[in-house]
């Protein structure tokens, strides 16, 4: 039963596409912080290093969060776990603002980023509604 369950989440496009924007995000914020690490990116006093940090700890969040409404077997639970998700995906878009407010070299970048989030918040309405 656990490997069915695995097997149609990696088949899962909405999933994909997370993990996609993890990967995505993770080398933005390499990019835009030179190689830190998180655990610098966190204790640095830089705004665009928070930023950066930000962001990738809520696209890390976002992966583990969509296997959890994957693996729910009660149908109004999992509606609701599949409806939060919405939270991770507006701290993403609102930490690539805040990013592109920042003089940071790379912007381009986090623009494709957050029109990748778009397309995410599209993905995840259409996973929504097949939940219904």
């Amino acid at each position: 039963m656990k490997n069915y369950k695995k097997h149609t989440l990696n088949h899962l496009s909405f999933y994909q596409k997370s993990l996609d924007i993890f990967k995505l995000s993770r080398h933005i914020a390499s990019y835009v912080t030179n190689d830190k690490t998180i655990l610098s990116m966190y204790s640095s006093v830089n705004k665009h290093d928070r930023y950066a940090d930000s962001l990738v700890m809520n696209s890390l969040g976002l992966v583990p969060k969509i296997a959890e409404t994957e693996t729910q077997e009660n149908p109004v639970l999992k509606l609701k776990y599949a409806q939060s998700l919405r939270y991770f995906i507006d701290c993403l878009y609102e930490d690539c603002l805040n990013l592109e407010r920042t003089k940071i070299n790379g912007k381009d970048f986090v623009r494709m980023l957050r029109k990748e989030l778009i397309l995410l918040r599209r993905m995840h309405r259409h996973y929504v509604k097949s939940l219904l």
